[in-house]
């Protein structure tokens, strides 16, 4: 028998299943008659040309499982795997199984050692990748890897990425949610730190019951911590990052129906002046409940009101009059101040909406407040600003 010419017409005819029944009944001689032949030939048949190219990725799952089985150290298994032309099996999952079932042989340490390998070379998909909407690459193999030896997940954003990636991708092919998932309990913590995972969790939110979702229901039925969602979602608020990576957590905020002594208020009132937009409005309806529990106080209402005056948004700006006009006197009086920024808005029925608040917050303003409306008043036109100057006084020229 000759193993070499038996492994490559077994990967050249696609029989993946055969192949690894061949290899696993291959003895060490066997295994390094394949491990000298296999790279070469590669190489060889990389000559070819972008046809030949097409060819070998069609043959991936076998070269892979052939690497797999036969070369000796991890980190030459790893760097096989991880090749242009072979790191795209068609169907991830099932080739992680087949790998898996011909690294037996090796010592758990080893196969430890693997995972955290292949974990490292994880990589964002792009391309035709990214267009068969497939995940990452190199992911299935390393988490069947850390399940299979159960070692703690490798740090880094990639495999939480991945993770998350694999979770959307099996409920859209109906192969089951996340409570069954065996790395649910080690990744929750880690979702809400890890960059990346707004792709997949956005393209998750056109389901009618995506992740995030049947993360609030393990929640409610105690199989996760609803602690560490609605602190992870805080955490995740307050974080430096792109409108698309803090957009979920969100809709996972608002899916958890945090009770109000469970509002982090003075992070809500941090958050308004630079939040992207729909952080912002969730920050402002959080604020609204606080503020009805009486957990808002005077100092923080004062500085939310007039972080939403200053944003440049309209519906910010509308929402700071509101929440003033509905606010008793005294109150609203000692952030009246904030009004002066919307008297500069380009829309007439807003700023004479914001002017007649003013006259109404006057006796109630302090100092502060007095002097930022008087300045403020010079940007609007002759006859609201006549009736500014008379509640205010004009302000020194």
């Amino acid at each position: 028998m000759n193993p070499w010419r038996e492994v490559l017409d077994r990967i050249e005819a696609g029989e993946e299943e055969d192949l690894a029944r061949f290899l696993n009944g291959l003895n060490d001689l066997g295994r390094h008659a394949v491990a000298l032949r296999l790279p070469g030939h590669l190489a060889e048949e990389l000559r070819g040309g972008l046809e030949a190219r097409w060819d070998i990725e069609a043959m991936a799952p076998g070269y892979r499982l052939a690497g797999a089985a036969c070369f000796t150290g991890a980190e030459q298994v790893a760097a096989w795997l991880n090749r242009r032309e072979l790191r795209l099996p068609l169907n991830a999952e099932r080739d992680a199984l087949r790998i898996l079932s011909v690294l037996r042989r090796r010592t758990v340490e080893w196969r430890a050692d693997l995972a955290v390998r292949l974990a490292r070379r994880l990589r964002p998909q792009t391309g035709r990748a990214r267009r068969r909407e497939e995940g990452m690459p190199g992911w299935d193999l390393a988490a069947a890897l850390v399940a299979d030896t159960g070692i703690e997940p490798p740090d880094g954003d990639a495999f939480v990425v991945g993770w998350v990636w694999r979770l959307v991708l099996r409920r859209r092919w109906g192969l089951g949610g996340v409570g069954g998932d065996p790395l649910l309990v080690a990744m929750v913590p880690r979702l809400f730190r890890a960059q990346g995972v707004g792709a997949p969790l956005s393209l998750d939110e056109r389901l009618d019951l995506g992740i995030l979702a049947e993360l609030a229901v393990l929640a409610d039925e105690g199989r996760v911590p609803r602690a560490t969602l609605v602190e992870g979602c805080a955490a995740r608020f307050l974080a430096d990052g792109p409108a698309e990576e803090i957009v979920p957590f969100a809709r996972l905020w608002r899916l958890l129906e945090p009770e109000p002594d469970e509002l982090p208020v003075s992070d809500f009132v941090r958050l308004l002046p630079r939040a992207p937009a729909p952080l912002a409005q969730l920050a402002v309806e959080e604020l609204w409940r606080a503020e009805e529990a009486g957990l808002l106080g005077d100092e923080l209402f004062a500085e939310a009101v007039g972080a939403l005056a200053y944003r440049r948004e309209k519906k910010f700006a509308q929402a700071a009059v509101r929440w003033l006009a509905r606010t008793p006197r005294p109150r609203a009086g000692a952030a009246a101040g904030a009004l002066a920024c919307v008297f500069g808005v380009d829309n007439p029925a807003l700023r004479e909406r914001a002017v007649r608040l003013a006259l109404t917050l006057a006796p109630h303003a302090d100092d502060a407040g007095r002097a930022a409306i008087r300045e403020a008043a010079a940007l609007l036109p002759g006859d609201l600003r006549a009736r500014v100057d008379t509640a205010y006084g004009a302000a020194l020229t």
